[in-house]
């Protein structure tokens, strides 16, 4: 029966894996908007520009609308693992020490309640980071869209 226990990772291994695992789905959660606003930046000048044909301006619109949706799904995948793996820690630190607490909803509560200290744009702190994001990812399909309508609908009003 020794034998059984010896190949079960130690919880302290079970943690840190936990923990890395979780940094790296946070990092990975704000790569997503990054490189999805680049994407966004080159599409958008393409369906914007001057001389383009309809066909391009078309093309540019589905693609960026495209990129909106893919963004926001990958978004919020990686928010999902972050967050489960945030609030497994938080178990398992609660089951451990009840008075040490570093991830989780007792993290956050301590985060919001904590000044970023930046002057001016302190009140943007107070913005929920996933939210904010995946609002401002709608943004660009919604842009897109429009000029998708205005396109076949009203071409004029996308003449220089």
């Amino acid at each position: 029966m020794a034998e059984e226990h010896e190949d079960r990772p130690s919880l302290d291994a079970v943690y840190s894996a936990l923990a890395a695992r979780r940094s790296q789905f946070d990092n990975l959660l704000w790569q997503a908007p990054v490189l999805s606003l680049t994407a966004q930046a080159f599409l958008m000048t393409t369906a914007l520009g001057g001389g383009v044909t309809r066909y391009a301006r078309t093309v540019a619109c589905v693609l960026s609308i495209v990129v909106a949706l893919l963004s926001i799904q990958i978004l919020t995948r990686h928010r999902q693992a972050e967050v489960t793996d945030a609030h497994w820690l938080a178990d398992l630190e609660r089951a451990g020490n009840p008075t040490l607490q570093v991830h989780g909803t007792e993290w956050r509560k301590r985060r919001n309640t904590t000044s970023p200290d930046a002057g001016v744009f302190n009140p943007f702190a107070r913005l929920p980071g996933y939210f904010t994001w995946a609002a401002g990812m709608s943004l660009f399909g919604v842009a897109s869209l429009l000029t998708l309508v205005i396109e076949w609908v009203r071409p004029d009003l996308l003449q220089p």
